[in-house]
């Protein structure tokens, strides 16, 4: 049952409740008006047994009527319970299967990030120009994912940049709205990125991903930031995992590819026992603040920060 006929049950179902109500609320009414006796009851409680019971049997009817005409009903009366275990055994079995499938045979997950290096595409470059760097983009691709993968039982990508679907793809990259939209901004960047699970036997396969390259952080910009006590027991792997879990998403936030969203460098051993035994030993109020050192684009291809430890924010 989709949503609009899930909005229509419950606007039958209120109706039926407000027809109920006001049937049983009428006969009632003619029962306290002929001054009608149950059980030798006063006429106004024997009116408001009537109109209860009255009510309880149009619903009871109505209940009756669905079962009857409709297998929803009576599933969900039913079979409600067996129909959840059976939804959470099919959940159990769908995420088994996912993680024995990113376990065993499967050499490349879907979104990965296949070729470390990027195309670059500006606004002041022909048409030419930006097909010809793209496909000499698509070839650099195939070769580093064929050299890198076939050992690794994927079968080779079977076509050249000068294949004529391959060019009509390339031609259609470059065409696409997004792709022109973000070239009236600026530069962007396209990578290569996996577009599907591939397992073993499979043919290597992969689609391109644009990105604008416009400014993410600027040189010395606050990224995110830690606030602790001084004497508290702070625990330095878990609070640069963190941050830098923070700086990550932080990044993608603002249009970093997510395949180029960590922090560098990492912290030292010797940095986070400083900054740990700093916030030890120290009264008052402390921050870890992580800062941008450059200003930082995605072609940039990593989040180079500073970590720092301060008494304010600035």
């Amino acid at each position: 049952m989709g949503t609009l006929g899930g909005i229509a049950l419950i606007i039958a179902i209120t109706a039926i409740a407000g027809v109920i109500a006001y049937i049983g609320d009428r006969v009632g009414h003619q029962v306290g008006r002929k001054r009608m006796t149950l059980f030798n009851l006063r006429p106004k409680y024997t009116s408001t047994i009537v109109a209860v019971g009255t009510g309880m049997m149009i619903a009871l009817v109505v209940t009756l009527a669905a079962l009857l005409l409709s297998d929803y009903a009576k599933q969900a009366f039913f079979h409600l319970d067996e129909i959840n275990n059976r939804v959470n055994e099919l959940q159990a079995e769908a995420d088994s299967l996912n993680k024995r499938a990113r376990e065993s045979n499967v050499v490349i997950n879907r979104g990965d990030l296949l070729y470390d290096q990027y195309l670059l595409v500006t606004p002041q470059q022909s048409a030419a120009e930006k097909l010809k760097n793209a496909s000499a983009f698509f070839d650099a691709v195939v070769q580093s994912l064929d050299r890198r993968y076939a050992p690794a039982q994927l079968k080779p990508y079977p076509l050249k940049s000068d294949d004529p679907e391959v060019r009509r793809k390339l031609e259609d990259l470059l065409h696409d709205q997004r792709v022109e939209g973000f070239l009236l901004q600026g530069p962007m960047i396209v990578l290569a990125i996996a577009d599907q699970n591939l397992f073993v036997n499979d043919p290597i396969h992969f689609g391109f991903e644009p990105y604008p390259d416009r400014l993410i952080f600027r040189a010395h910009q606050t990224i995110v930031s830690y606030e602790v006590d001084g004497g508290s027991q702070v625990q330095p792997f878990v609070l640069y995992a963190q941050l830098s879990s923070g700086v990550q998403d932080a990044a993608i936030s603002q249009g970093m590819p997510g395949a180029f969203a960590r922090a560098l460098p990492t912290l030292s051993e010797a940095q986070v026992r400083e900054i740990s035994d700093t916030i030890r030993n120290g009264k008052g109020r402390f921050y870890v603040v992580v800062r941008a050192a450059t200003d930082i684009y995605p072609h940039t291809g990593g989040i180079p920060v500073d970590f720092t430890l301060s008494r304010t924010l600035k």
